[in-house]
């Protein structure tokens, strides 16, 4: 009867501890993060605005093609996430994914934490499969555009 009461014991603690284990260190995916988020939908969307403090209208819309929606898509549904306590108001960009319903967050690109608008939770990329590369790109394709739109409308 001891023995038995010393396995379960020592099983127990090692169950336990696999436990905690997995909890300190778990990792979300994006439909994890966005609930009941269905990324095979037709025409599915990002908007994304780029946030300046220091003008009067602090979110200015990013023009970016199609193409690079898409891309910024597959590269988001393909992340993985870590939930962070770190609550930063460093923010690059707000960016409003639309599949089945919108998904509206701030992305600080710095430090690869997003905050969920409809949760106000924060979540570090932990392998963001070129995500902020893709951001990266959009902002040059967006500066590229007005440039042309401007030259145009001159």
């Amino acid at each position: 009867m001891k023995k038995f009461i010393i396995a379960l014991s020592l099983l127990l603690a090692v169950i336990v501890s696999g436990m905690l284990i997995t909890w300190k260190e778990q990792s979300y995916s994006a439909t994890d993060l966005l609930e009941n988020a269905n990324f095979q939908v037709e025409n599915a969307t990002i908007t994304l605005h780029r946030i300046d403090t220091d003008k009067e209208d602090i979110f200015s819309e990013m023009k970016i093609t199609k193409e690079t929606q898409q891309e910024l898509i597959q590269s988001f549904q393909h992340a993985t996430f870590k939930k962070t306590a770190i609550k930063t108001i460093d923010y690059d960009y707000r960016m409003t994914i639309l599949l089945n319903t919108t998904y509206p967050m701030f992305i600080d690109s710095k430090n690869k934490i997003l905050v969920l608008l409809n949760t106000n939770e924060s979540f570090e990329l932990i392998k963001d499969n070129a995500f902020f590369s893709l951001l990266e790109k959009a902002r040059e394709d967006s500066q590229k555009l007005v440039s042309i739109q401007h030259k145009l409308n001159e």
